[in-house]
C-alpha cells in the first residue's frame, strides 16, 4: 500500500507541475502578446486660427481712407467680428483738442453700406458684424474723412479703428463679450 500512496503522490505532483507549468505558459503568452500588440497612430489634427487683420488704404491727410477688416488664411475660422473706433484732436504740445465745431464732428466719415447695414451698434462702444466673417472674406467699413472745420487744419487728427474677433460660435461671443448671437445656417448674426 505504500507504492500506491507514493504513485498517488508522483501523480499529483506531476499534474500540478503541469498545471503550474499552464498557468506561467499562458501568463508568459498573455504578457507577450500585450507587449508587442501596441500600435501607434499619429494625430493630425489642425488647428484653425483666428487672422483676422486690418487693412488700409488711404492717402495722406484727409480724403480717401479705405479701412477693411479681413478674416486672412484659407486656414482660418469663420469668426464674429466687432470694431470699435476713436478720433482725437491735439494740438503741438499733446492737448486734446474737442472734435466738435459747435455740435458738430469736426471730421465728417464716409460710412460704407457694409457698416450702415451690417453692423449694430452694441451699446457698449462696439459695433458687432452681423455676419459671419468667412476664412479670406472682408468687409470695408469707411471710404472716406473730410474736414467740415478749416480752423482745426493746424491740429493732429488721429482717428483709430480696435477690433476683437473670436471663433463663430455663440457660446464664445457670450463669454467673451457679454452679448448673445444667433447664427444662422446662412451666417447671419442676430446680436442682443
Amino acid at each position: 500500500m505504500r507504492t500506491s500512496h507514493k504513485i498517488n503522490k508522483k501523480i499529483f505532483l506531476a499534474v500540478a507541475l503541469i498545471a503550474l507549468s499552464g498557468v506561467a505558459g499562458a501568463i508568459v503568452f498573455t504578457a507577450f502578446a500585450v507587449s508587442h500588440n501596441t500600435t501607434s497612430i499619429e494625430n493630425n489634427i489642425k488647428v484653425a486660427t483666428n487672422g483676422v487683420k486690418i487693412v488700409e488704404n488711404s492717402v495722406p491727410g484727409f480724403g480717401q481712407k479705405e479701412v477693411s477688416f479681413l478674416n486672412d488664411g484659407a486656414e482660418s475660422a469663420p469668426v464674429l467680428l466687432r470694431i470699435a473706433y476713436s478720433e482725437t484732436w491735439t494740438n503741438s504740445d499733446g492737448t486734446i483738442v474737442s472734435n466738435l465745431s459747435g455740435n458738430n464732428n469736426v471730421v465728417a466719415k464716409t460710412w460704407t453700406t457694409a457698416f450702415v447695414n451690417d453692423f449694430a451698434d452694441g451699446g457698449d462702444g462696439w459695433y458687432y458684424y452681423k455676419k459671419v466673417l468667412n476664412p479670406e472674406a472682408s468687409v470695408q467699413v469707411l471710404s472716406a474723412i473730410a474736414l467740415s472745420d478749416s480752423t482745426y487744419a493746424k491740429y493732429n487728427y488721429d482717428l483709430a479703428f480696435r477690433f476683437e474677433s473670436v471663433q463663430a460660435d455663440a457660446t464664445a461671443a457670450n463669454t467673451l463679450w457679454g452679448k448673445t448671437a444667433t447664427i444662422g445656417n446662412d451666417g447671419s448674426v442676430t446680436w442682443q
